[in-house]
């Protein structure tokens, strides 16, 4: 971030003295043309991730044409005489289209760093829930024909587990960024430890992880390990809760209500923990 700052500085005060530059030195009569085009070069270099990809040369040269051409139009000499206020035109056009690809390279430092937090590492990430929620749905019925077991486990972290210092003005946005970073985590970790047909779902705040095959006799067992993993991978402590069918219900909302609420015996409940508001996490073997 420090680096960021700098650049960010840098291109203000270069800016500044461009629109300066003619109260610096009287000789200088730069063209009213350059004082629409650089900023709008610089905008352009900024904003347009596809320029990240060009050689720096090429974004260098490729607005010199334009810019003589425009030059041209609008009536102001180019050449002959010119020729000295044309060329350091140029190099302000250079420079600028420089320093704000060394911001662009910053912004898109900073894009990576945040989507590493807020999304996921490696290949755990969050997508849209529909497909988890239909494979959930699936199993359900395919339990409920056949008259086979099945669980529903709800995951989340007990929040004095995460341990944050963070500056009064920006606690709450830190907080919910490392929060996010643990469950990626735990994320990894959950797909470590469970089998490949089992469906894992991860919604804001916790994880729903469907167990085809898996009575109620065996959750407490499976429910240890887990806490165990991650506790010893991550340092996290799980909040567990579970719900079997047909044991305890024999739908897959009344799962959710009832594995979720289990969970949520020492979490603070949370309506926007519904099944239709969830957000994925892909089963991925490693």
């Amino acid at each position: 971030m420090k680096r960021m700052r700098f650049l960010v500085a840098m291109l203000i005060i270069w800016l500044f003295l461009f629109y300066n530059i003619e109260r610096l030195s009287e000789p200088i009569d730069i063209a009213g043309v350059a004082y629409t085009f650089v900023p709008i070069v610089a905008a352009l270099t900024i904003s347009l991730p596809r320029l990240r990809q060009v050689p720096l040369w090429a974004l260098v040269v490729m607005p010199v044409p334009v810019y003589l051409g425009l030059k041209a139009l609008t009536g102001y000499a180019v050449w002959g005489a010119a020729m000295p206020l044309t060329v350091t035109e140029v190099c302000v056009i250079a420079v600028t289209i420089i320093l704000s690809r060394w911001v662009s390279n910053g912004v898109s430092e900073f894009e990576n760093a945040v989507a590493h937090i807020t999304i996921g590492q490696l290949d755990v990430q969050a997508g849209p829930f529909s497909t988890g929620q239909a494979e959930m749905y699936r199993e359900i019925r395919r339990a409920r024909h056949y008259q086979r077991p099945l669980a529903l486990m709800a995951v989340g972290v007990e929040e004095k587990s995460i341990q944050v210092a963070l500056d009064r003005m920006v606690q709450e946005v830190q907080h919910a960024m490392m929060k996010r970073y643990v469950l990626s985590d735990i994320a990894k970790t959950l797909c470590q430890k469970l089998e490949d047909y089992n469906v894992i779902a991860q919604t804001n705040h916790h994880f729903l992880i469907l167990l085809p095959e898996v009575s109620s006799d065996h959750l407490a067992e499976l429910a240890s390990r887990l806490r165990q993993a991650v506790s010893e991978q991550v340092g996290a402590t799980l909040q567990i809760g579970t719900a079997s069918f047909p044991d305890d219900a024999v739908t897959f909302e009344s799962l959710v209500d009832r594995a979720v609420g289990e969970m949520n015996g020492k979490l603070k409940p949370d309506s926007s923990l519904r099944p239709q508001r969830l957000v994925a996490t892909e089963r991925h073997t490693t």
